[in-house]
């Protein structure tokens, strides 16, 4: 009875043996030649490979985070590894995730990041995908030819300590395959039809504009929004204040992709890149800091109403405040100018207060008044602006 048992367990098993042959013919499969470099191997086999490119570099990947580390940080040596093979000619393009599991939405601190924008500004093609999918690719293709692909994401964890399996293939016919997969993510994830824009809130700007006292004095608002990652929203509204008052409209539709080169998002971005850095800032407006209502639609304008903010406002010259292209004039400086413009409305010197008594008073910490008022003397002289607002 064994026997017969053991017998039929072979002919299930030759027979589903013979089906996969069947199926997977020769033709499935593409001459290669092919590398272990799981581990700590991957960088070593990495870095020759980016630093001999000739004509191409094509990443997809899920994550690259580069940390804070210092210069012995590995995201940020490979990426400089990429800085170095476009100065050489090399055609770089990147193709990036923005949807994590840890929020289920477009993460602006990847499209905000300052490690693409120098590799954009290098000439490098950074393409974010949209938060409508999900790329959880580890993917690069060099020269149309060799092809790294694993489990390996680019952090530090992933580079210096975690296990992670991954696999060098040195395959033309590969190489091909995975691009054309690539293209056909990316026009799959493209818009239906691209729009022109620009940065239009940034055209015929009043000299000033009002702002209501609460958005500084009460901690839940501005002070609030002055943290790294809260900021493009409050970009996000000074612009829709002064909209709001130059069209004396409290609702009005608003252009998504105009919106987010007008607060100085790079041109480069894609559509849907652009479109999700307003939406995700947006919707924090809305939903933590109830001072807007919002209605987006798909590929079209969002509908704004911008809500009632009580007690008195002050006013601010407004070419001292919106100035998206002028990295002089950091947050902590708009910041410090406002406070200012508040402070002379009530008929008080700002430079007459100590940091401490600022600090209490408008919620932010004594660190960033101080550094801003460091930077004053550079920024005015660089500016031309004299003393005051």
């Amino acid at each position: 009875m064994r026997k017969n048992k053991l017998t039929l367990f072979s002919v299930i098993s030759i027979s589903i043996f013979l089906l996969i042959c069947g199926v997977c013919s020769a033709d499935d499969f593409l001459r290669a030649r092919v590398k272990d470099i799981s581990d700590r191997g991957y960088e070593q086999a990495l870095i020759p490979l980016l630093d001999n490119a000739r004509e191409s570099i094509v990443i997809s990947m899920y994550s690259i985070s580069p940390g804070s580390e210092g210069v012995n940080n590995p995201v940020k040596l490979l990426l400089n590894d990429l800085l170095e093979a476009r100065a050489r000619g090399v055609e770089v393009r990147l193709y990036l995730n923005t949807k994590f599991r840890h929020n289920n939405k477009t993460d602006n601190t990847v499209l905000e990041n300052p490690e693409f924008k120098k590799l954009q500004d290098a000439g490098c093609k950074v393409s974010f995908l949209p938060y409508s999918r999900r790329l959880h690719d580890k993917l690069i293709i060099i020269d149309e030819r060799y092809v790294v692909e694993g489990s390996m994401n680019w952090s530090v964890s992933a580079l210096r300590s975690n296990f992670e399996s991954a696999t060098l293939i040195d395959s033309t016919g590969l190489a091909r395959v995975k691009l054309e997969r690539i293209k056909n993510i990316v026009l799959q994830s493209a818009p239906r039809k691209e729009k022109s824009y620009g940065p239009a809130y940034l055209e015929d700007l009043p000299e000033k504009f009002s702002i209501p006292k609460a958005l500084l004095l009460d901690k839940k608002h501005f002070p609030r929004m002055f943290t790294k990652h809260e900021r493009s929203g409050m970009k996000i509204y000074l612009l829709l204040l002064i909209h709001s008052q130059v069209t004396d409209k409290r609702e009005f539709s608003l252009s998504l992709e105009d919106m987010a080169l007008s607060i100085g998002l790079p041109d480069s971005w894609s559509y849907m890149a652009l479109r999700e850095g307003v939406i995700e800032a947006l919707k924090r407006l809305e939903e933590r800091y109830n001072l807007i209502r919002v209605k987006f639609f798909y590929g079209r304008n969002a509908e704004i109403e911008l809500l009632p903010v009580p007690g008195e406002s002050f006013e601010v010259q407004t070419d001292i405040i919106i100035q998206p292209n002028n990295p002089r004039l950091t947050m902590r400086l708009k910041y410090l100018f406002m406070m200012e413009a508040l402070l002379k409305n009530e008929g008080e010197d700002l430079y007459l207060a100590s940091t401490r008594t600022l600090a209490k008073r408008f919620h932010i910490d004594r660190d960033s008044i101080a550094e801003a008022l460091r930077n004053l003397p550079a920024y005015k002289a660089e500016s031309g602006k004299g003393q005051g607002l």
